[in-house]
């Protein structure tokens, strides 16, 4: 039987299923302002969803694994050659575009019943810091929009097999099916930044195995019977022939706050100047979190004074006094550009095409162990009067005839119970010793809030032929977080970010069993890194 025309079909794998964001997820979509944050992929009637170009091409992307190119793997997702055109075959994987929904619920017609609304969106911001001024630099202040985790994606695959191939297909989807489970598999842009980690779940799933190529199996298929349901465990009973998996080592760092520790949000309370960033838990409730790019980018700063100062190199590039904005941002550019060991740790972002590559270290988004309810945060950002505590609502409160919104004792308190609290701060005239007009500003710190672990880890086999002194470069922004040289997030030179690290653990790589850090720096595995360390010094940096 041909189910498409062309192509001879003997059975069918049909996969129907629900992927849960485990973290924020961002699939770019079509932007009109080149200013304006980078927006969500949308469907022809306004949805959010994720093409299914982009989950077949994360998937196919992981069934390769470490290897570029495998002859079984080009058969299943299709090619075409690099020397003839007109040599190669398309993909027997069919997948579906994914809607982004709040529930896993399905209408009458089978389709998903709660598509998320794009208000529901939340906000990621960005800055590039310059290590010469300190300051932001110039040109890349940047955003995106992400889908929040807790959503969930629509899965739909099929894989249409060959008698000779229908095994293979098999055990290939199975794998797939249980990578997916483990959550092994990331969707969209900025993975590198903690974005994007998605699992399958186990219920609501199904599988089914098709067969065409006899009467029954037809019939079963027409009468839909349930004995075509299959097990994930049942499709990897033969071995799926996948190329060798990629080498990863994971960073887990157990921490606690010594001041407040957070990320500025970039939005602006009506009381509270100053905001944590949240993301949310569920429907009604956020919590505070240190995005992945905020803990990427405090690192890499700290990587780069770490082989600057090995080098006794301390001069990093940077623009003159009164350059224009372009000078600025393209002496940041190379300022980024400028150490090997950072930029294969880190990614790089040279302008030459074939000179960029991803950074083999990702940072995963760390949360904040409290949750917020959705009402007492909206007492927060839009105010809530003195007047009007008992009834707890908002309004305005004040001295004489200049009423000005406030927080009320009762949201006060249940601040600090969740340990958060408005600071006040005013700003000093120097000439007249008294608070500057208009200098009044205030922040809410969170200054008793545990967080969960910092959750790091690095692709050792993108990092190639310079693992071992990328491993080095790592070793040693471990020992300086650990010994409190590195804070994290905003304000860190007005007292916040300081943090107590009790333990670092790595495992995987050189460490096949998990080993805390100072084991891990004075075992035998780190003798051919040190060797590493002190050959990459020794060349230049370009």
């Amino acid at each position: 039987m041909t189910a498409r025309v062309g192509r001879h079909v003997t059975s069918r794998i049909r996969v129907r299923g629900w992927l849960r964001t485990e973290s924020p997820l961002h699939v770019g979509g079509l932007g009109h302002d080149p200013s304006e944050p980078l927006p969500i992929a949308l469907d022809g009637l306004g949805r959010l969803y994720v093409p299914g170009t982009t989950l077949a091409g994360v998937l196919r992307n992981w069934s390769r694994g470490a290897d570029e190119a495998s002859l079984l793997l080009d058969r299943l997702w299709g090619f075409i050659s690099k020397d003839d055109f007109e040599e190669g075959g398309a993909s027997r994987v069919i997948v579906a575009d994914a809607l982004v929904t709040t529930d896993h619920r399905l209408d009458e017609r089978g389709l998903p019943a709660s598509p998320l609304d794009p208000a529901g969106l939340e906000l990621r911001q960005s800055v590039g810091i310059d290590r010469v001024t300190g300051t932001a630099a110039q040109e890349f202040l940047y955003g995106r929009t992400v889908v929040p985790a807790g959503c969930y994606l629509r899965l739909e695959i099929d894989v249409e097999s060959r008698m000779d191939d229908a095994a293979g297909d098999e055990a290939r989807l199975g794998a797939l099916l249980a990578a997916l489970s483990a959550g092994e598999v990331r969707v969209g842009a900025a993975t590198g930044r903690g974005l994007g980690a998605v699992r399958l779940l186990d219920d609501p799933f199904e599988l089914f195995v098709d067969r065409f190529d006899s009467p029954a199996g037809l019939l079963a298929v027409l009468r839909d019977d349930p004995a075509r349901a299959r097990t994930t465990a049942s499709l990897r009973s033969t071995d799926a022939g996948l190329p060798r998996r990629r080498e990863v080592l994971d960073v887990r760092v157990t921490w606690a706050p010594r001041a407040p520790v957070m990320v500025r949000s970039g939005s602006r309370g009506l009381v509270v100047d100053t905001l944590p960033l949240t993301t949310r838990v569920d429907r009604r409730h956020l919590t505070l979190v240190l995005p992945g790019g905020s803990i990427k980018g405090a690192l890499r700063g700290h990587a780069e004074l770490v082989e600057r100062t090995a080098r006794n190199d301390i001069d990093a590039p940077s623009a003159e006094p009164g350059a224009s904005p372009s000078e600025h941002s393209a002496a940041f550019r190379a300022q980024l550009d400028q150490l090997r060991a950072v930029r294969a740790l880190f990614g790089s972002a040279r302008d030459d095409a074939d000179a960029r590559r991803a950074g083999a270290l990702r940072a995963e988004e760390c949360t904040a162990l409290l949750t917020v309810p959705d009402t007492l945060w909206e007492s927060v950002t839009t105010g809530t009067s003195r007047e009007a505590d008992t009834a707890g609502v908002p309004g305005e409160a004040g001295d004489g005839d200049e009423r000005l919104p406030v927080l009320s004792d009762s949201v006060r308190d249940r601040l600090e119970d969740l340990g958060m609290a408005q600071a006040d701060h005013v700003a000093l005239d120097r000439w007249t010793g008294g608070a500057a007009d208009g200098r009044l500003f205030s922040v809410l710190e969170p200054h008793a809030v545990e967080w969960e672990p910092i959750r790091l880890s690095v692709d050792l086999t993108r990092l190639g032929g310079e693992r071992d002194s990328g491993l080095a470069l790592l070793l040693l922004t471990l020992r300086d977080l650990a010994d409190g040289r590195i804070p994290l997030g905003a304000l860190v030179n007005r007292g916040f970010g300081d943090v107590d690290v009790t333990e670092i653990t790595l495992s995987g790589g050189p460490w096949p069993e998990p080993v805390t850090l100072p084991r891990a720096m004075s075992g035998p595995e780190i003798s051919p890194i040190t060797r590493a360390w002190a050959d990459h010094l020794a060349k230049e940096s370009s």
